[in-house]
């Protein structure tokens, strides 16, 4: 008598363990994501600004530092592989569309050697800084994560 009931038990909690870890198929009812969460997450390649956050107010020369996540910052002129490539700073500019050269000027600040951080002189006033990544030949890169925008009040 007392075989069958711990079976039953044991049944009971691998069926709620397994019920845990599967998810439903597409198309499938699924529980409505909360409010808080975001509506889409991307799990690929992304570059981003360290520091300063967006909306800091700042003094010139302004540091900036860089992040990267399942992108490998290596220096322009290496061979092009996938999620590798080097960073640019526009300067209140727009980011440049994906699969077009990166212009070399003073407002496309360009970090062929591979740097994560640097100093950026800016005038007294509100700035955008787009930072974005490029291939080898300074090609911008597609992708949602390829580019991080902020602005910046330097005094």
């Amino acid at each position: 008598m007392q075989r069958p009931s711990i079976l039953i038990i044991g049944l009971l909690l691998a069926s709620l363990a397994y019920s845990g870890c599967v998810q439903p198929a597409q198309g499938g009812s699924a529980a409505p994501q909360s409010a808080a969460q975001p509506a889409q997450v991307s799990s690929g390649p992304r570059v981003f600004f360290v520091e300063p956050a967006s909306g800091a107010e700042v003094s010139s020369p302004v540091t900036v530092k860089f992040g990267a996540e399942g992108f490998t910052v290596e220096p322009a002129g290496e061979a092009v592989k996938p999620d590798h490539g080097h960073l640019h700073v526009m300067v209140d500019t727009d980011c440049i569309p994906a699969a077009q050269g990166i212009p070399n000027d003073e407002t496309h600040l360009h970090y062929g050697k591979a740097q994560m951080e640097a100093e950026i002189e800016l005038s007294p006033g509100e700035h955008t800084l787009c930072l974005q990544a490029a291939d080898s030949n300074h090609v911008a890169l597609a992708g949602e994560g390829m580019t991080h925008v902020i602005t910046v009040k330097v005094r």
